[in-house]
């Protein structure tokens, strides 16, 4: 099958059912799907949408478990529909129609603006393993037809949805395959609501290979799976991988078929790097930098100890640093990142006003600062939304993060900006933490480090709140901090 002429993503499942029936849709750790029966349950489920109502270009949600997701997925590219996971909380307001949200909570969300919410509960599992899979899939007008929609991190903010549609879907998967994605097999850290997760399983399907499932992303299971599975690649956030780490000293274990470490979503201690060779053999270690919105901008391969090296961009990859005015800054200095690619997005779908903050002309500015070196290569310094401000000293929260890691008793950390009870801002930095920290020692390590820009609040927690992509919530760390 040329994957030029594919304009319905369905037909990969049909095609890998058809050569190998046996073959593997899916993995988790205590379940695997066989394309053959993935098969029947996406065709069975297809024809319950169809006697619903979905119809090609309907926009459906689905809240449902990871694995009953990838099915679900599979039955919306078979009804020409579209696919989403909305992030937890989230709430369109109308911005743009759902149609339809299937959904297997115990109590089912609200309707999202008029969508239909059907629960997917035992009676509608009944009924669709009586349902037959004689129907032929529906067709997308193009391959230009929206196939998914995904959503921005959202961590300053409500996440901004995203349209996908099946070109740039097959064009950003194709060079997964080549780049990140490349080991056999691979396993992502991500769920499949994020970018990286999904692709991972669009990868998969397009592949003919198993999609290797963390499902819950705990630890200690994705260590079952990448033993199991015997994962060449791994690619997840830094606070997964320090999981990952964590797990496998404590049992002294190792991952010895791992060849390549991918890190997404925020940069990473080089402390962990090291940790990550060790507990692999000697694996190489790639720090990725993008957007959901333009994908990949810059790899590193990470031989240097500056956590804030980004790399140099990647094939077909425009990065310039400019002022407030957008003007182009030269070498060394300072300013707003702004990226560009062919293949980018350009708008937010029912935000304009979002759209038009951060899409200018060709551009998209992801709110990050950062220098061009003299070598072309790109350092981070911080997000401008996300600096904090001591009393007019400003700061990168990273700088504080990383610094509170190198602790040996920090597992984790986060700062942020609160206010107090008589309305001053200042910075706390949340910590998790093993027994026998001694807080004043690191406190006085704080102040001799950054002076007055050192976090006033330190507060013990047993879990950091992060998104999907792994990166600290820190307007939730300032709302539970906010002194009354």
């Amino acid at each position: 099958m040329n994957d030029a002429t594919v304009t319905n993503p369905f037909l990969y499942l049909q095609r890998n059912a058809a050569a190998n029936p046996s073959g593997a849709f899916f993995e988790t750790v205590n379940q695997t799907v066989l394309n053959a029966d993935a098969l029947v349950s996406a065709q069975k489920i297809a024809y319950e949408l169809r006697q619903l109502g979905v119809k090609p270009g309907d926009l459906v949600a689905l809240d449902l478990p990871e694995t009953l997701s990838l099915i679900f997925t599979e039955a919306v590219f078979h009804e020409a529909a579209v696919s989403t996971v909305l992030p937890r909380g989230y709430e369109s307001d109308g911005a743009f129609p759902i149609e339809w949200i299937f959904s297997s909570a115990t109590t089912p969300p609200a309707s999202q603006a008029g969508a239909q919410v059907i629960s997917v509960d035992d009676t509608f599992i009944r009924r669709v393993e009586q349902n037959p899979t004689d129907i032929s899939p529906r067709e997308y007008a193009s391959a230009q037809s929206t196939g998914r929609l995904l959503f921005s991190s959202g961590t300053t903010g409500q996440p901004n949805a995203i349209e996908f549609s099946l070109a740039l879907l097959e064009f950003l998967t194709t060079d997964a395959l080549d780049t990140y994605m490349d080991g056999d097999p691979f396993l992502v850290f991500l769920p499949t609501g994020t970018t990286m997760g999904f692709f991972g399983f669009y990868v998969s399907a397009k592949d003919g290979r198993p999609f290797w499932s963390v499902e819950s992303g705990k630890p200690e299971a994705i260590v079952q799976l990448a033993l199991r599975s015997s994962a060449t690649s791994l690619m997840g956030s830094p606070a997964q991988m320090a999981g990952l780490v964590d797990v496998l000293e404590a049992r002294g274990q190792t991952l010895p078929d791992v060849r390549t470490v991918h890190i997404a979503g925020t940069v990473m201690p080089p402390a962990l790097a090291a940790r990550l060779r060790t507990a692999t053999g000697g694996c190489a270690v790639y720090n990725l930098y993008g957007s959901t919105e333009t994908t990949l901008a810059t790899a590193r391969y990470y031989e240097s100890e500056d956590p804030f090296d980004a790399g140099h961009p990647v094939e077909g990859s425009r990065l310039q640093i400019v002022d407030e005015d957008d003007v182009e800054l030269p070498a060394g200095q300072i300013g707003r990142i702004r990226h560009n690619t062919a293949h980018m997005v350009h708008e937010y779908l029912g935000n304009p006003e979002a759209t038009r903050a951060v899409f200018k002309d060709e551009w998209f500015y992801p709110g990050d600062l950062g220098l061009i070196r003299p070598d072309g290569g790109l350092t981070l310094a911080g997000r401008a939304s996300e600096v904090l401000n001591a009393g007019g000293v400003k700061i990168d929260p990273t700088q504080l993060d990383l610094f509170a890691v190198t602790h040996p008793l920090v597992i984790d950390a986060a700062s942020f900006e609160y206010v107090t009870s008589s309305g001053v801002k200042q910075i706390g930095i949340a910590l998790v933490t093993e027994d026998g920290l001694n807080v004043q020692a690191l406190i006085r390590d704080f102040d001799a480090k950054f002076g007055s820009a050192a976090p006033k609040l330190l507060a013990r927690m047993e879990e950091i709140p992060r998104n999907a992509m792994g990166k600290p919530m820190r307007l939730t760390l300032a709302e539970q901090h906010k002194e009354s």
